[in-house]
């Protein structure tokens, strides 16, 4: 189609959507980018062989917490009256869950540093270009991951425990009912979803897969270790504060440690909102290569 020389072409005519010389450009609602940006890392996680190994590393801490309370049971129907009576709480989550943590929470350390080692990191970045919300998509699926395995584990080691446990009463079992443990898996899960989002954090901040592991291994299996070679007031104030011994403090349950439970939620909190502060500030201030 042809316009009259003295008057310039319309927007219809031409087919443009431009506005005073600007290509006018759809806008896209950010909780729609941030829903579609939570997807695509989900779909990254089950692409990763590594997640498997994590979940099956899980799986393998589980059954092994299974096989030590076993030979403990079997040690307790052997001792004496008086020697029963000097056993520690066969709780499963103090010796399993420490792992799982750190399992699951490598999972929401490799959605990050995975990419950084890959070169991934740029297209993604193409893709949605505001780095803190791609940031917290990341730390969404990895809080979730954390939260629904953590459960999964947790879960399993209170129903071999059960099973193992049978009648057998205090201070060996260390619940009356089935009833009396659900706030300890709960919690338990909790502080797996927030050891994976505080893994996210420090991928963010290190960007090394290597790095990023053991620094997670050392807050959650060899710091509470270490705890326990200190003078008894020390080991409870450092204890208290470290991610695997929070689970009994959220829960209410009886233990030797100093927070309440609303100390140990502020604790949590406070552990989700400095890893993903430095992640984030990170994330934002230097170059994604």
């Amino acid at each position: 189609m042809t316009t009259p020389r003295n008057r310039p072409a319309t927007a219809a005519e031409t087919g443009s959507t431009a506005e005073t010389g600007d290509t006018a450009t759809p806008e896209v609602p950010r909780l729609r980018v941030f829903r579609d940006a939570v997807a695509a890392e989900w779909m990254k996680l089950r692409t990763l062989r590594s997640t498997y190994a994590f979940v099956a590393g899980g799986a393998a801490a589980t059954l092994l917490g299974m096989l030590i309370l076993f030979l403990l049971v079997r040690a307790f129907d052997q001792a004496t009256t008086a020697e029963q009576a000097n056993y520690e709480t066969a709780d499963p989550t103090v010796v399993v869950m420490p792992f799982v943590e750190f399992f699951l929470g490598s999972i929401g350390a490799m959605l990050v540093t995975s990419e950084f080692t890959t070169g991934a990191i740029g297209p993604g970045l193409l893709a949605v270009p505001q780095r803190r919300l791609l940031l917290g998509a990341k730390a969404t699926v990895a809080g979730a991951v954390g939260l629904c395995g953590g459960l999964l584990f947790a879960l399993l080691s209170f129903a071999g425990a059960r099973l193992l446990l049978g009648d057998r009463p205090a201070p060996l079992s260390p619940w009356q009912s089935w009833t009396d443990a659900m706030p300890t898996v709960l919690c338990a899960a909790l502080v797996v979803a927030v050891t994976g989002t505080v893994a996210l954090g420090l991928g963010a901040v290190l960007r090394s897969t290597a790095s990023t592991l053991l620094t997670l291994g050392g807050l959650v299996l060899v710091a509470p270790v270490f705890a326990h070679f200190l003078p008894t007031a020390w080991q409870l104030r450092f204890g208290s504060v470290l991610l695997p011994n929070l689970t009994p403090q959220l829960a209410g349950s009886d233990h030797p440690y100093l927070l309440t439970r609303g100390g140990a939620v502020a604790v949590a909190v406070a552990y989700v909102v400095v890893a993903l502060g430095a992640g984030a500030l990170s994330f934002d201030r230097r170059d994604a290569s």
